[in-house]
């Protein structure tokens, strides 16, 4: 008896599991991305709290699979970006991915199922899940259809993208020996750590604290002139001296890393060239278009 009733409960579950509704897409039809094995390198979360821990994986690790739509710009990305060309290439990743703005200046190159395309990290996607990639427009046409409104991806964190970026700088009108914010655009990798020393008594380093506007503050710092240290999730790592409270952008000549020597001509390939950005990129997301 016991036989039967188990054998009736297990069918009655089967056919509940095979009736249950199936996810639909959230927006039209996709085309699959080929297999791009694993060639490229990514960052993987080590910790709970997510990107904040990201260490680069070697090229043994395959590039994550996701999905991709297209945004429209506005001005006030998430990672505080300021004149960002809207033909450019960029890319607003889930909330959860974000975190305290760890990957805000950052590339991920995005293959889909038209071609290959290369974004700077930008903004922050609300609407997102995990794995969910806005591109812009321009870079959303660079991978699929644009009719097709998303797409199935792989994509990877660049490590040291070329050619390396120059590191620039820029700290919040409202500065001052009490309180200063500073921006720092140009990493091309994810920054770990900023730290910020007075140059006049010759102090100590002080860390600074990272915000998800991805500026770094600190308070109590003095009246300057001041001494920055930037490091990179990699361990580059460079000083930027003669900082001082003044209100607009400062290129710095600087880079994080150098670019590798040339190694000689390999054998003709077929593979489709990532596409390069023009400059640091990004802006606000508005959704999927059908």
């Amino acid at each position: 008896m016991w036989t039967s009733v188990g054998a009736l409960l297990g069918a009655v579950a089967m056919a509940l599991w095979i009736a249950r509704p199936q996810p639909q897409p959230s927006c039209a039809a996709t085309r699959s991305v080929p297999d791009i094995g694993t060639t490229s390198r990514m960052m993987v979360a080590t910790g709970s709290t997510g990107v904040v821990n990201w260490h680069t994986a070697e090229a043994s690790i395959p590039a994550r699979r996701g999905e991709a739509r297209y945004y429209a710009f506005g001005p006030g990305v998430a990672c505080s970006f300021t004149g960002l060309p809207t033909s450019g290439f960029y890319v607003g990743i889930s909330t959860a991915e974000y975190a305290h703005a760890d990957l805000c200046g950052a590339y991920l190159d995005v293959h889909g199922p038209l071609g290959d395309v290369r974004v700077l990290i930008a903004d922050r996607c609300p609407g997102c899940a995990p794995g969910q990639l806005d591109l812009s427009t321009a870079a959303f046409e660079q991978i699929a259809d644009r009719s097709d409104g998303v797409a199935q991806v792989r994509y990877a964190v660049v490590r040291d993208p070329f050619p390396a970026p120059e590191l620039s700088y820029e700290l919040k009108p409202d500065s001052s020996a009490n309180w200063l914010a500073m921006l720092v655009t140009g990493s091309g990798n994810p920054i770990q750590r900023v730290a910020l020393r007075s140059v006049p008594d010759n102090g100590p380093w002080l860390e600074l604290d990272r915000g998800v506007d991805n500026y770094w503050t600190i308070s109590g710092a003095g009246p300057g002139p001041f001494s920055a240290r930037v490091t990179d999730v990699r361990g580059h790592q460079v000083e930027i001296s003669g900082i001082f409270l003044e209100q607009g952008p400062r290129e710095t000549g600087l880079s994080l890393y150098t670019e590798p020597i040339p190694e000689p001509p390999s054998a003709p390939t077929t593979a489709v060239p990532i596409i390069a950005p023009q400059a640091p990129l990004g802006l606000a997301a508005t959704g999927c278009k059908g």
